[in-house]
């Protein structure tokens, strides 16, 4: 049983800022090369959302680490049987700053 994937309106900014960030520091090879390691941890959270642990920050939110750079925050909402992509962070900045 496969879960819908949707994703906030933070997270797909977050995301966009990412991949801007790769393209303009880096390139667009090494920015093409990351939407594929998001879409690889989307699936497979589709398929078992309890893979990963829960995060300590909010209740009913857990963490994803996409690369050693990023985080993926989700929820599951089971009676809607949907995964919602809350937010991305990179793994750097300051965690007390973390908003979910």
């Amino acid at each position: 049983m496969s879960f819908q994937v949707v994703t906030s309106k933070r997270a797909e900014k977050n995301l966009g800022d990412i991949l801007s960030y790769l393209e303009s520091k880096w390139s667009a090879r090494i920015a093409n090369k990351f939407l594929p390691l998001v879409s690889k941890k989307v699936k497979q959270i589709a398929i078992n959302p309890e893979m990963y642990e829960v995060s300590n920050k909010k209740k009913g939110v857990r963490r994803c680490v996409v690369t050693k750079h990023t985080i993926m925050y989700y929820r599951i909402k089971t009676r809607e049987k949907e995964i919602e992509i809350v937010t991305f962070q990179d793994s750097r900045k300051n965690p007390k700053k973390l908003k979910l």
